[in-house]
C-alpha cells in the first residue's frame, strides 16, 4: 500500500541538491522536488547550507501533478499563516466620497468627480479638449 499522498509526512534521503531545491528519494522507486522555499522558513539564498547528497529529512507531500511529479515541503511544523483579513469595503460616504484624497478610478483622472453619469463627463471632457484645441488654434496663428 502507498503511503505517497497529498499531506502524508515521509522519511526520505536527500539524492540530488540544485539551486532551485532538492530531490528527495521517498520510497516505492519515487523521487519528489522540495523547492528552495520550502526548505526553510527563512529566506535560503545557498540551500548547500541547509542539506546536502545523504541527508535523511523528513518531508510532506504537498501536491502529485498528473504527470507524475511529487511537491514536497520540508516544513513541516510551521502552522499556516493566518489568512489575509477580509475585505472591508470603503465608506462611500465619507468625504471624497470614500477615495480617501486619491484619484477616481471609476472615472479616469478624477477630474469630473464620482457620482457623475458617463454623459455630463464627456460633455465636461469634449468641452475641456476644445478649450484646448482653441488655445493651440491661437498660439499657431501668432506665429
Amino acid at each position: 500500500m502507498s503511503n505517497i499522498a497529498v499531506g502524508n509526512i515521509i522519511e526520505g534521503t536527500v539524492v540530488g541538491v540544485q539551486s532551485f531545491g532538492a530531490f528527495v528519494n521517498i520510497g516505492e522507486n519515487k523521487q519528489g522536488l522540495v523547492h528552495i522555499s520550502q526548505i526553510a522558513s527563512s529566506y535560503v539564498e545557498d540551500i548547500n547550507q541547509f542539506v546536502k547528497v545523504g541527508d535523511k529529512v523528513s518531508v510532506k507531500v504537498l501536491e502529485i501533478k498528473d504527470d507524475g511529479k511529487i511537491s514536497l515541503t520540508m516544513r513541516i511544523n510551521e502552522e499556516k499563516k493566518e489568512e489575509r483579513r477580509p475585505f472591508k469595503k470603503r465608506d462611500d460616504n465619507r468625504p471624497g466620497g470614500g477615495r480617501g484624497g486619491r484619484d477616481d478610478r471609476r472615472g479616469g483622472r478624477g477630474d469630473f468627480g464620482g457620482k457623475e453619469d458617463f454623459e455630463s463627463m464627456m460633455k465636461k471632457w469634449m468641452k475641456t479638449s476644445e478649450d484646448k484645441m482653441g488655445d493651440l488654434g491661437k498660439r499657431e496663428k501668432r506665429r
